[in-house]
């Protein structure tokens, strides 16, 4: 099982981005907000988004934090290195982007699209390569011509640089859902539910880090804060697709302190609240 994987600087946020094709007024420049309901929509169950940059950028992970994409939904990244035209550098090829049934586990009266993604009802991919590459333009390929909303909707594209510990988060990690509906009686004593959105969250503790980890996670928590979202993913493998799902998450870091364990040794608790 690989270590957790964590992007922290979003190259895509500097990106000159296309896409194939769009739906009315759901542009392609919702993937550049960190608000989950302003999705791209396309038209047809396929798209192709292009990100191109004048410098060369970091690449090792791309993610969705946030689709409509099905179980039978594939993805392919590529990278090359030129803006237009250039050498391909590196290609995934073409894979299952979020394998498991977790859209068709929701009784919606509508097609999945934006308005599930309050609900838990979004789908998340990531797509780790084999190493870091220097590309200058990313192609990422979505087919998912099974889909029941005939479209497919993205809220958000991440994609950079990652970075792993040398020891893997402690046993005890947990992913959860904070639902922010409340209960309350009526006056005949029936407990009536005021319907609230719901919010992923994942606890984790880094109870080792050597003294390189530790200052690669000093410059993660200076440079991210708790104002930027960051991507983790807690078990990234493909052999169980549900708890790949269930362990990814985009949001926000809660404070936290390095602690000094032992000698050359050191620690630290993360909390993420998801977008």
């Amino acid at each position: 099982m690989s270590n957790l994987r964590l992007i922290h600087d979003n190259a895509a946020d500097r990106a000159t981005l296309m896409a194939s094709s769009t739906a009315g007024s759901l542009v392609v420049a919702n993937l550049l907000t960190d608000i989950k309901s302003q999705v791209h929509r396309s038209e047809g169950a396929s798209v192709t988004y292009t990100l191109s940059w004048a410098a060369f950028e970091t690449i090792a992970g791309v993610a969705l934090p946030a689709c409509n994409l099905t179980a039978d939904a594939t993805i392919r990244v590529r990278g090359y290195d030129a803006a237009e035209g250039g050498t391909l550098v590196v290609d995934s090829g073409a894979q299952y982007a979020c394998p498991g049934p977790p859209l068709g586990l929701w009784d919606w009266k509508q097609p999945l699209n934006a308005n599930a993604f309050a609900y838990g009802g979004a789908s998340k991919t990531a797509v780790w390569l084999d190493s870091h590459y220097a590309v200058k333009r990313l192609v990422i390929d979505l087919v998912d011509t099974g889909n029941p909303a005939g479209c497919i909707d993205c809220a958000r594209i991440v994609a950079g640089a990652y970075w792993a510990p040398r020891y893997n988060a402690s046993y005890g990690a947990t992913s959860g859902v904070e639902d922010a509906s409340k209960n309350s009686r009526s006056e005949a004593g029936d407990l009536v539910t005021d319907r609230g959105t719901l919010s992923e969250t994942m606890r984790l503790d880094l109870g080792l880090m050597p003294p390189a980890d530790r200052a690669r996670m000093s410059q993660i928590m200076r440079g991210s804060g708790t104002a930027r979202p960051i991507f983790v993913a807690l078990v990234p493998d493909r052999a169980d697709p549900l708890l790949e799902q269930d362990s990814m998450i985009y949001g926000k870091r809660q404070n936290a302190a390095i602690a000094f364990t032992s000698f050359n040794a050191y620690g630290t608790n993360i909390t993420i609240e998801s977008w």
